[in-house]
């Protein structure tokens, strides 16, 4: 009996030393440590069994990102989950009785991929259940009805996140078992946009039932816009099915559907275009771009849009962009229009247009572009876009290339037609077909065998192993026809040869001096040729053809020399430790005979009836007059070296160089003009041009024609030369720092960047950047004014000055001042840009723009004015900022230079 009591003391005494003992870790101090306990609670789904779970006790002072969740974990077996639940928070109660644990301040919850965080979290271990919610912060509040009573904020909301995406809330519950759950007044950021609704339903995994949702791409707490749904269901990463919707601009309603299906899929998506709307006084009100974009697959993608008119029609516009890497990529364009032009008549126009390049293997490549209108002033009547309006011919090319043999060899078929849009004429090749060699050795250098390499010093080396020759050859079908309905074509047929031979010596003639002499030769084929014949009548000569082969053969010798001369200069002045001065001085030599001796059969000559000798070339372009040229030059480069050691730098300062010739064969006017150019770069952001041709002889005004006699003899030593030609241009480029990659990151994406989900695999975001490069600027629509909207202000300043005085009695002269790319940040709101080119000479403006740009938060405002040039005319724009959004736009646009009435 005295030993069961001393045991029941004993036992009691312990009892109470364990309590004490585990209330004093329960009321640790902030800078304790986390420890372990072990709880026995009750399982109600099996009678008699019991549970037992580790739970972290974590202090205050810890919060969820500095710690590591340790393995609190229910056996599986027990609570009927298939998967261990953690969990953590900074104060952890459980009651047996109950199976209900509290987690209260910085609780976590992690249960397969799904993690919640609150400020308190209640498991309802029995239901499979837990219910999240803020804690509520007394402190901070406001008093409702004449303050007796207290609205209390809460903090730390519940956060519910499935490994990728979080979606807030103001209280959530959630199901192990069923893994559903509800979202109170819940909020989601995806891919740029916010979703919110009353309620959110967790239907399966990444997918959403929203009552009474919304979206938006305005982070406000209350939207500049939203689309309002009644009912909307979110399918992570695929779509957003929402009915009815009504899009909102602040808390008016301006538009409703009775259903709409948004994608929410990363990157390239397929969906509706949303249309834009202004008016303008020759079409009235219209709706621009609406239509739909559809993303293929991964290589393709098509846009459909129409443009619709109240006034004058419709116009109908497919863009496709194909793209498969090392393979091909391309687009195809064109567009339908059915207008009421003035003048009352009604008329359908079209453009098309094609662009392709494939790698068909590595040494083979075809390429393919094209454009084709309906009419000439299809692009005038039609383009809001400034460059494709001032445009003047349309080129179509398409070019099959293949190289071989080390890409020494290569062969070349190219079909191609230009089209003057100014006189209708066009010029088509059909085909070209073009067999090349690359500059090549007669006799290659000998392998040496013990080296494995070929021949590296010119002491092993002969004299004929530097003899080179290229080859060019051409078979050429030209068709042209004018602008008027002449049936009779302008046909030309005919096949070029070109060789060119030329040998270098390998040793320098008195070490210093290099030599190179060269032979071209050149042959070509035709399949007719032209005849000539004088009518006595008009004394004029008449043309007609002469069917058959026939060929052409000529050729030019030249021989060249040239050195170089270094001068060093070292001035010490500051950081400049050295100037170099590079002189190159080139003399060569040409022979060509004149082939409009009747000896060699190019020319027809005829005589008119007073006796005067008339000449005409039979196959066209074949040269006329012997050449016996002697041409000089020197090249003169300057470089300054700054700085020593590691710092040091070598900078080219200008280049400044001379050219001129003597001619032999000449009967007169043996000198050639002189010709100097500058070029200089004394800043990366700064250049500078200047060209000048001077004349060695006199002109006389009476003729027009510069005469054969030298200023020399005429003015002296001090006026030998006439300047007949002077250009003068400088460029600068100016702008302000703008914001570095690191600053930038974690930031909003640059304007104008397509946002593509970190989801995406590495190779679809290649291919849909392939897709992207392939695409081209919208011919229809008007240049973007701004450009650079990470730069604070930039600008580029050039200015261009040219005389031609080969008339001294009638000298022209044009001066030119451009102001372009302007962009200045007025505020942090406010961009402002402008473009001007006046017209020094004639004192007037030749062109100009005056653009504003205004950031209002998720949407921009722009406006653009030319009052005078090309497009006079207003034009203004208010749309989402949003990447997919961005076609949601009103426009107004004013002026009368196109149908369209573009600024």
């Amino acid at each position: 009996m005295v030993k069961f009591i001393i045991t029941t003391l004993c036992t009691i005494i312990v009892f109470f030393l364990f309590a004490f003992h585990t209330l004093a870790q329960e009321n640790t101090s902030p800078d304790s440590t986390s420890r372990q306990k072990k709880i026995i609670i009750s399982d109600s789904t099996k009678t008699g069994s019991q549970i037992e779970f580790s739970e972290p006790f974590v202090t205050p002072s810890s919060t969820h990102k500095d710690e590591k969740l340790t393995a609190d974990k229910i056996q599986p077996a027990d609570t009927g989950l298939d998967a261990v639940v953690y969990y953590s928070a900074k104060v952890v109660d459980s009651f047996n009785s109950e199976a209900i644990t509290y987690l209260i301040g910085n609780a976590v919850v992690k249960y397969k991929k799904m993690t919640l965080e609150a400020g308190k979290i209640t498991l309802y271990w029995n239901k499979h259940t837990l219910f999240a919610e803020g804690l509520p912060d007394t402190t901070d509040g406001t008093f409702l009805n004449e303050g007796d009573t207290l609205e209390v904020n809460y903090t730390e909301p519940p956060v519910f996140s499935d490994g990728k995406e979080k979606i807030r809330g103001f209280k959530i519950e959630y199901n192990f078992k069923t893994e559903r759950g509800r979202i109170i007044r819940g909020r989601s950021v995806f891919e740029g946009g916010y979703y919110f609704g009353s309620a959110i339903k967790l239907m399966a995994v990444k997918e959403f039932n929203i009552s009474n949702g919304n979206y938006t791409t305005c982070g406000k707490d209350e939207p500049h816009f939203h689309f309002a749904g009644k009912k909307m269901k979110i399918i992570l990463n695929d779509k957003i099915i929402a009915k009815p919707v009504i899009f909102f601009i602040g808390k008016i309603p301006l538009a409703i559907l009775p259903f709409a299906v948004f994608s929410s899929k990363p990157g390239r998506h397929s969906g509706i275009i949303f249309p834009r709307y202004g008016s303008s006084p020759q079409e009235g009100r219209f709706l621009r771009n609406l239509g739909y974009y559809w993303a293929t697959n991964d290589y393709m993608d098509m846009r459909f849009t129409l443009d619709f008119f109240e006034k004058t029609g419709i116009l109908f516009r497919t863009h496709m962009n194909y793209a498969l890497r090392y393979h091909f990529r391309g687009s195809i364009a064109g567009s339908l229009a059915r207008k009421n032009f003035p003048g009352g008549f009604r008329e359908r126009r079209w453009d098309f247009r094609i662009n392709h390049s494939q790698e068909i293997d590595e040494t083979t490549r075809l390429s393919i572009s094209g454009t084709f209108v309906s009419n000439n002033s299809f692009y005038r009547e039609f383009s809001n876009n400034r460059q494709q309006r001032l445009s003047r011919q349309l080129i179509s090319n398409a070019t099959l290339s293949k190289r071989w043999s080390e890409g020494k060899n290569s062969l070349t078929l190219n079909l191609s037609q230009t089209k003057d849009l100014q006189t209708g004429a066009t010029s088509s090749t059909l085909p070209r077909l073009q067999i090349n060699r690359s500059r090549s050795q007669f006799f290659p250098f000998k392998q040496n065998k013990q080296r494995g390499s070929s021949i590296s010093t010119k002491e092993e080396a002969k004299w004929y192993n530097y003899l080179y020759y290229s080859y060019n050859g051409t078979v050429l079908n030209s068709v042209r026809k004018d602008s008027t309905n002449d049936p009779e074509l302008d046909v030309r047929r005919r096949a070029d040869h070109n060789l060119n031979f030329n040998f270098s010596n390998p040793k320098k003639i008195f070490g210093w001096l290099s030599l190179t002499q060269s032979l071209r030769y050149q042959e070509n084929w035709f399949d007719r040729t032209q005849a000539f014949s004088l009518d006595t009548l008009t004394n004029t000569v008449l043309e007609s053809e002469d069917k058959g082969f026939a060929a052409r053969r000529i050729f030019s010798l030249s021989v060249a020399a040239n050195t170089k001369l270094y001068g060093t200069f070292l001035p010490n002045i500051g950081s400049i430790k050295a100037i170099r001065h590079v002189m190159t001085p080139t003399l060569s030599f040409s022979f060509q005979p004149d082939f409009s001796d009747p000896f060699w059969g190019y020319f027809q000559t005829l005589q008119d009836t007073s006796g005067k000798v008339i000449k005409r070339d039979r196959f066209g372009g074949t040269p006329s007059g012997e050449r016996k040229s002697l041409s000089f030059g020197l090249s003169n480069l300057f470089q300054m070296k700054i700085g020593e050691g590691e710092k040091e730098k070598k900078i080219n300062l200008f280049n400044l160089n001379f050219n001129g010739g003597y001619n032999f064969a000449a009967d007169s006017l043996h000198w050639q003009n002189l010709s100097t150019s500058l070029r200089a770069n004394p800043k990366q952001n700064l250049g500078i041009n200047m060209g000048m041709t001077h004349s060695f002889y006199d002109f006389d005004t009476e003729t027009g024609r510069t005469v054969n006699r030298l200023l020399f003899n005429k003015k002296g030593i001090f006026n030998f030369l006439r300047r007949t030609r002077f250009r003068f241009d400088a460029n600068w480029t100016i702008k302000g720092r703008g914001k570095t990659a690191k600053q930038r990151e974690g930031g909003q994406p640059a304007q104008g960047r397509r946002n593509i989900s970190e989801s995406i695999e590495i190779e679809q975001v290649k291919q849909e950047g392939l897709l992207k490069g392939s695409e081209t600027p919208d011919r229809f629509e008007p240049e973007n004014a701004f450009s650079a909207f990470e730069i604070p202000w930039r600008a580029n300043i050039s200015f261009s000055y040219s005389v031609n005085k080969f008339n001294p009695a009638r000298p022209s002269k044009t001066a030119y001042l451009d102001l372009s790319n302007v962009e200045v940040q007025l505020t942090k709101n406010w961009r402002i840009g402008y473009r001007i080119r006046y017209d020094i000479k004639n004192g007037e403006i030749a062109d100009q723009r005056i653009s504003f740009h205004r950031d209002l938060h998720c949407w921009e405002a722009q406006f653009n004015w030319n009052p005078s040039g090309i497009g006079k005319g207003f034009y203004f724009r208010i749309n989402i900022k949003a990447s997919h959004l961005r076609d949601i736009k009103i426009e107004q646009r004013g002026g009368t230079t196109t149908i369209f009435s573009p600024f």
